[in-house]
């Protein structure tokens, strides 16, 4: 029986990579009802805490302190949430499922 050309799932699979920035401390990625972020790199200015909710509060995701943090494994941010800087000038890259 002959393949199909289309029979990759597509369900669950992650969004081309974004790369999303802020200057000076506040929401770097806009929360979005069911979906999850996934950081895959941090750029930062300053040391600086990554949380869901501004000024490091919420759940903290990660620090990054000044400079690149070029992650070994991605961080799941959790489903519907936003992610946020308490410091600096922040880049994240990033992909969405």
């Amino acid at each position: 029986m002959a393949r199909s050309t289309n029979s990759q799932p597509t369900q669950g699979v992650p969004s081309p990579s974004r790369t999303s920035s802020k200057a000076g401390a506040g929401e770097v990625i806009a929360a979005s009802s069911g979906d999850t972020v996934i950081i895959t790199d941090i750029l930062a200015s300053a040391a600086t805490i990554i949380s869901t909710e501004a000024a490091g509060a919420g759940t903290i995701i990660a620090y990054a302190p000044a400079g690149a943090s070029n992650l070994n494994q991605a961080i799941a941010v959790p489903t519907g949430s936003g992610v946020f800087s308490s410091a600096g000038n922040v880049t994240i890259n990033h992909y969405i499922i």
